[in-house]
């Protein structure tokens, strides 16, 4: 069995593909898309050909789906097996129409959806104001695809077909998807004058809306932009050092896995807390000497201050890291040091990336 991961240009955002081959079989796989740019629809046009097995979107963020809504909106034949997206769970199926004034005021949450640009035509998207969610609940085969229970750490293993190894779920916690929906909560209030009492009627298309809004209101701070001089090894350690801070509600409800074949891994990070990522692979190879080697390591958050820590790279160890498109001071001095401190020898860190085996 062969592999090839690529990663994409697409500004600030993750792209991510896995093509396994088996003789004469193929599994394809895109992890998120952040811009839908001619490089990625060439790939899924010619490499895919038009056919996605495993669509996993991590979490819900702008720099992670827009281009997937470019996609959807562009290739409404494509076809897609499963689709992996922690988007909002009904609780009953008592399911309510949305009344005039909530028609306006979900109009209104629209409105402020950041803007997108169509990569490939070079002008603002005309789908930007629709969600994710609607574009796969309006394809009947789509909508199939679509795995309606949420993604945890808890879930159960995926065997791919055909021998080509499986995906192993790391995060997120339950917990992390109960704290987003206490803040979906405040804001279905805050946004729509109503308190969350009951489900309606694609209420998905309402959640990943304001989940993206809150999310583009989100920031970090203690970030220093990286430059060109080269750090000594004090330098190194104090970045180090530093403690982490928190992440936001829907970064810590990121979906991670690792896929995995006869002592191949690979570790997708997507935006996730490293401690729990940590904890879980702790857990997971319990047995086996530390740190477990992988043939990549996709750096979380776009190497981000506080979403790689000094447990999780004495856990996880590889001699290539990748690091997605990240926007002002990403990677940050802080993830490289922790990185760098465990790997001053043989360490290969790129910003676009394709590796084979």
């Amino acid at each position: 069995m062969k592999y090839d991961i690529n990663t994409f240009n697409v500004g600030v955002g993750d792209c991510i593909t896995l093509l396994l081959k088996n003789n004469d079989k193929e599994v394809h796989i895109l992890v998120d898309c952040g811009n839908y740019t001619k490089e990625v629809d060439d790939y899924i046009t010619h490499v895919f050909r038009n056919h996605i097995d495993y669509l996993i979107v991590t979490h819900i963020d702008n720099d992670h789906i827009n281009g997937l809504i470019q996609m959807l909106s562009s290739k409404p034949n494509l076809t897609i097996t499963h689709i992996l997206y922690n988007c909002y769970q009904r609780t009953s199926d008592d399911l309510q129409e949305w009344d005039e004034k909530m028609i306006e005021n979900v109009t209104c949450v629209y409105g402020h959806l950041p803007v997108v640009v169509d990569m490939l035509e070079g002008k603002i998207n005309a789908n930007a104001s629709k969600t994710l969610a609607e574009l796969i609940l309006g394809n009947e085969n789509w909508k199939k695809a679509w795995r309606r229970d949420y993604i945890t750490a808890d879930s159960s293993n995926i065997d791919l077909e055909d021998a080509m190894g499986r995906i192993v779920f790391l995060s997120p916690t339950k917990e992390a998807l109960n704290v987003l929906d206490k803040e979906y909560r405040s804001l279905f209030w805050k946004k729509l004058y109503k308190l969350k009492k009951l489900d309606y009627n694609k209420e998905e298309t309402i959640y990943e809306a304001l989940m993206r809004i809150m999310e583009a209101e989100h920031s970090e701070s203690s970030e220093k932009a990286v430059s060109q001089k080269v750090l000594d090894e004090n330098a190194l350690v104090y970045y180090a050092d530093e403690e982490l801070g928190a992440l936001s509600p829907a970064n810590e409800a990121s979906i991670a896995f690792v896929w995995e074949h006869k002592g191949h891994r690979i570790l997708f990070m997507g935006d996730a807390d490293p401690q729990q990522v940590a904890g879980k692979l702790g857990v997971l190879y319990k047995d086996q000497p530390k740190p477990i080697l992988f043939d990549a390591i996709k750096v979380s958050h776009h190497g981000s201050a506080h979403s790689t820590s000094k447990e999780l790279v004495k856990v996880a160890d590889s001699e290539h890291y990748f690091v997605t498109g990240g926007a002002n001071a990403r990677p940050s001095y802080q993830a490289l040091a922790r990185i760098a401190m465990d790997h001053l020898k043989g360490l290969r860190f790129g910003l676009d990336c394709i590796i084979k085996n």
